[in-house]
């Protein structure tokens, strides 16, 4: 007798082109909200005059490693600002389009 094969649930594969349409609308987003989590959480921990110190204390200057963090979280939220409109226009666009079949 034959056994039954398990019912596998349909699942569609996601187009190349609906992949680069995700990627060109959410990227950006996601770039601009991770620089702005990632430089409050960075600033807020290192910051000199956020945790106690006696007052005899010399004054304490942002390490260099903390500056250039700050300006490469400053350049990865810049090109996240300056894709998200191009990106999202194109994406739709992208959606919007069907590709003709033959």
């Amino acid at each position: 007798m034959d056994t039954p094969q398990p019912v596998t649930p349909y699942r569609k594969r996601v187009s190349g082109r609906t992949q680069l349409t995700l990627w060109l609308m959410l990227a950006p987003t996601c770039m601009i909200a991770l620089s702005l989590m990632l430089f409050a959480v960075l600033n807020l921990i290192f910051n000199p005059t956020f945790w106690p110190t006696p007052d005899t204390a010399d004054f304490n200057a942002t390490p260099f490693a903390i500056t250039l963090l700050n300006i490469v979280l400053f350049v990865i939220g810049a090109f996240g600002v300056l894709a998200w409109l191009p990106g999202l226009v194109i994406g739709i666009i992208l959606l919007i389009t069907r590709k003709e079949t033959r």
